[in-house]
C-alpha cells in the first residue's frame, strides 16, 4: 500500500497526467491479455513418441508435396545467384583490413548511418 502511494507521488512529479493515464492503460491491457498457452505435455511412452514423430513426418511430406516443383528456369536462376554471391565474397576476402574498414564506413554512410558510432 505504502509502495503504491510513493510510486504514484513519484510518477506525478516525473510524468504528466496524460503520460500517467497511458501507463495505467498499458498496465490494464497487460493484466487482461490472455496468458501464453501452456505447452502440451510430452508423450509418456516410446510408442506415443513414434506416433507423434510419424505424424510430424507425414504432415511435412504433405506440405512438401503441395509446393510447386522447381522449374529448370528457376533452378538456373538460383545457381546463377549463388555463383555471383560466391564471386563477390571471394573479392571481399581478398581485401586488406584497411580496405575492409573503409568499405564498411562507405556502406554505413550510403545507408545514412553514422560510421563513427558503428552504424547507430
Amino acid at each position: 500500500m505504502l509502495k503504491k502511494v510513493f510510486s504514484k507521488a513519484l510518477l506525478s512529479v516525473v510524468m504528466d497526467k496524460k503520460a500517467r493515464s497511458t501507463l495505467d492503460a498499458a498496465k490494464q491491457r497487460a493484466k487482461t491479455a490472455p496468458q501464453a498457452a501452456t505447452p502440451e505435455a510430452l508423450p509418456a511412452s516410446a510408442e506415443e513418441l513414434r506416433v507423434a514423430a510419424r505424424q510430424a513426418l507425414e504432415s511435412a511430406e504433405k506440405e512438401l508435396a503441395s509446393k510447386p516443383k522447381l522449374t529448370g528456369e528457376r533452378k538456373a536462376l538460383i545457381q546463377q545467384a549463388l555463383a555471383v554471391r560466391k564471386q563477390k565474397t571471394k573479392i571481399l576476402d581478398e581485401l586488406g583490413p584497411d580496405q575492409k574498414i573503409k568499405l564498411q564506413a562507405m556502406a554505413l554512410e550510403a545507408f545514412g548511418l553514422d560510421p563513427t558510432k558503428g552504424g547507430r
